[in-house]
């Protein structure tokens, strides 16, 4: 399944949310030490003045809920009441400092009579940095959750047109053609993709057009000479002054003739895409059989070593339209004899019809075409042949299926299935 432009649209924005967040908390956790080590050092600045004019000639201890002072004079070498927060550190000195029992921010600095210590404890500072980050978190997660229907509802905001462009585009019926997609959309691309969308359509209309004038052209000019051809032949036939092998060539003029008259028939009709203009109706397959043999024996008398229709005890009732079936069973018959100077059976069965013979058969680039299902590509025409091409046609428009028997071990086998089977 394809991805969703709406899908990655809400991953793109809610991405970028998600890293507006991260950067927004660790800047605000930056600016939190930042500000905690500012007001400590306030205090302690704060605490030095008022601590240092309390200074006498003795050392000198001062403890508080959440303050350490000590001033050791200069002349005193060592101070065993100097408590444990102060001891190993230099002087000065400026930091944090642990012990086994809290946490101190500690200044020790030297004053002209001695040194004097001053640790503040951290404690109240770090309940207050937890409330704040604790509070920076639900700010985080309600952000979040925000940014997330924020991006869904604007994800959606902005896939709405264009699925509504797509549906409408998807509601265009062939069969109307005159039908178009609205272009009152506000978005430019929209506008484009719209006006653009339009402007093909009227282009292939106009195809159409000059196509479909084409082929009315082409079925008077085609059928003009076809019939001129058959009343000279008609002509000549009653003058009864020709010989057994002038008659034999006339005869071949005329199946020439008629061959192609049919296929003429058979392509305007079924380039038109036209309801066929014969009535429906129930068919033994096994006499259409025996009639599409016998015609093209009569035509082609070479071809009676050749071609047979094999025993089966099935023999299909077909609902369809008469003319179709014989110019697609012609079809089957001829596109199998030119393409081997071997044997070609006809064989019902449970499927449908078999058509065997004895060749190298089709070229693979059609064989595969057959298989897969796929639209016929520019060259299958001139690969395949018009009789394959005229089968293909009337497959489509009786709703059959054909297929190449990829079991067949000798020449290629097409296996024709009828609806019902």
């Amino acid at each position: 399944m394809r991805p969703s432009i709406k899908n990655h649209i809400f991953r793109q924005f809610f991405s970028l949310s998600l890293l507006t967040i991260v950067a927004l908390i660790a800047l605000l956790e930056v600016l939190s030490d930042d500000l905690e080590r500012s007001m400590v050092a306030l205090e302690l600045e704060s605490e030095q003045t008022h601590y240092f004019s309390m200074i006498k000639d003795t050392p000198q201890t001062w403890i508080t809920a959440t303050t350490l002072v000590a001033f050791v004079p200069e002349h005193i070498a060592q101070f065993p009441e100097l408590p444990p927060v102060f001891q190993g550190l230099p002087v000065p000195f400026s930091g944090e400092a642990e012990t086994v029992d809290a946490d101190y921010w500690v200044n020790i600095s030297q004053t002209p009579t001695g040194t004097l210590y001053i640790a503040k404890g951290t404690y109240l500072f770090e309940q207050r940095e937890k409330v704040f980050l604790f509070g920076i978190m639900v700010v985080g997660v309600l952000f979040i959750t925000i940014s997330f229907i924020l991006t869904q509802l604007s994800a959606r905001r902005i896939v709405k047109p264009l699925t509504a462009l797509t549906q409408e585009i998807s509601h265009i019926d062939p069969q109307h053609r005159t039908m178009r997609v609205s272009e009152n959309y506000h978005d430019q691309e929209l506008y484009s993709i719209a006006t653009t969308f339009n402007t093909y359509l009227n282009t292939m209309e106009e195809y159409v057009k000059r196509e479909k004038m084409l082929i009315g052209m082409a079925s008077h000019e085609l059928r003009t000479p076809i019939a001129v051809i058959s009343g000279a032949l008609d002509v000549i036939e009653e003058r009864d002054t020709m010989s057994e092998k002038d008659k034999k060539t006339v005869a071949r003029i005329r199946g020439a003739a008629n061959e192609m008259n049919a296929n003429v028939v058979a392509i305007l009709m079924l380039a038109r895409k036209q309801p066929t203009p014969h009535q429906l109706t129930q068919i033994l397959l096994s006499q259409t059989l025996q009639t599409a043999v016998q015609e093209r024996l009569n035509t082609h008398p070479e071809d009676q070593a050749r071609l047979s229709i094999m025993p089966s005890e099935i023999d299909h009732e077909l609902l369809s339209d008469i003319t179709l079936l014989r110019m697609l069973l012609k079809n089957l018959i001829q596109n199998a004899l030119e393409h081997t100077q071997g044997n070609v059976t006809l064989q019902q069965n449970k499927l449908g019809l078999l058509i065997s013979d004895e060749g190298a058969g089709l070229p693979q680039n059609v064989r595969l075409q057959l298989s897969q299902k796929t639209p016929i590509p520019n060259g299958y025409l001139n690969e395949s042949g018009l009789g394959l091409f005229i089968v293909t046609l009337i497959c489509e428009r009786l709703g059959w299926r054909i297929e190449v028997d990829q079991q067949a071990k000798i020449g290629t086998a097409l296996q024709l299935y009828f609806p019902s089977s």
